[in-house]
């Protein structure tokens, strides 16, 4: 029915798009984590990038120390991501708490986490060395469907990055803590008055979004390297796709990062890797001249 050289452009194509989506939905995952944290403390989060690269690490050791394949991600999964809220949920309580109680606060917290962005790309180069690791994917092969080819590993990595939005979304909306998050984000002064702990959840935002950032580690630590320093790229790509759906907005935030890990596919694909981040920023810098609060942010 098509030509063979017509079957290879499906192939590729089909390849492609399931990469861009596999990509797209971590992204998607980072980006609410930061979106949460703005949205409801107002901090801008400058170790993010960091903790994505703790996931990736905190996994790399499992699985080199005990030998973890397939199913071992599940143990992976059981024990990184509660250590990671413990992680975020610490350094929002011990670190950025006490600063809210003093003058000029956001310009504190900003300068805090980038020390903390600091400390931990060097505290990695210690530990971890500068060579690049990676994961082993969690699942291999090809799945045929007609003309159409893709990958175990992008599909499975879509599958869990959509769970884990699921799950956000109905933590968010379904269980107290989610819905006393919103209020707070909505309107702390009023959320205080009826008796919802605000520290405790700012900490709770904090150890969530790290949980995200996190996982979304593990999961793109199959597709990419990681190395002390890959922190700083993933927390501009988060950044990016954060500004480019709309700060604070969590809608905006999920079609922005599909958006921009489709185009990042096809324009790699297309023109090569290294032009990816180029259409990244033209893409983001087009946007903000026209709608300078992003897809589906508010303006002042």
């Amino acid at each position: 029915m098509f030509s063979e050289d017509t079957v290879l452009l499906l192939y590729e194509m089909s390849d492609v798009l399931i990469a861009g989506l596999s990509n797209g939905s971590v992204y998607a995952l980072m980006a609410l984590g930061m979106t949460l944290v703005y949205g409801v403390t107002k901090a801008f989060n400058f170790a993010y990038g960091d903790f994505f690269n703790m996931g990736g690490y905190f996994a790399w050791m499992l699985i080199i120390g005990l030998g973890l394949q397939f199913g071992g991600y599940v143990t992976i999964f059981i024990v990184v991501l509660p250590m990671l809220f413990g992680v975020g949920y610490a350094m929002e309580k011990f670190l950025i708490s006490p600063l809210r109680k003093r003058a000029d606060w956001e310009n504190r917290i900003m300068m805090l986490t980038l020390g903390l962005a600091l400390f931990l790309t060097n505290l990695y180069m210690v530990v971890f060395g500068v060579k690049l690791k990676s994961l082993p994917a969690i699942l291999d092969g090809i799945l045929e469907v007609g003309e159409f080819v893709f990958s175990y590993q992008d599909i499975m990595i879509f599958c869990l990055s959509l769970g884990g939005i699921l799950l956000f979304g109905w933590t968010l909306n379904n269980t107290r803590t989610g819905m006393a998050v919103r209020a707070v984000a909505q309107n702390p002064a009023g959320a205080k008055i009826v008796g919802i702990n605000i520290g405790r959840i700012f900490a709770a935002t904090f150890a969530i979004s790290t949980v995200m950032v996190g996982f979304g580690g593990i999961l793109l630590s199959q597709k990419l390297f990681i190395n002390p320093s890959s922190g700083g790229a993933i927390m501009v790509k988060a950044w990016v796709v954060t500004a480019f759906g709309g700060m604070g907005s969590i809608r905006g935030g999920l079609v922005a990062a599909f958006i921009i890990g489709i185009m990042e596919a096809f324009v790699g694909w297309i023109f090569g890797m290294s032009y990816g981040i180029i259409a990244l920023f033209i893409l983001l810098l087009g946007t903000l001249i026209i709608r300078p609060q992003g897809l589906m942010g508010k303006g002042e």
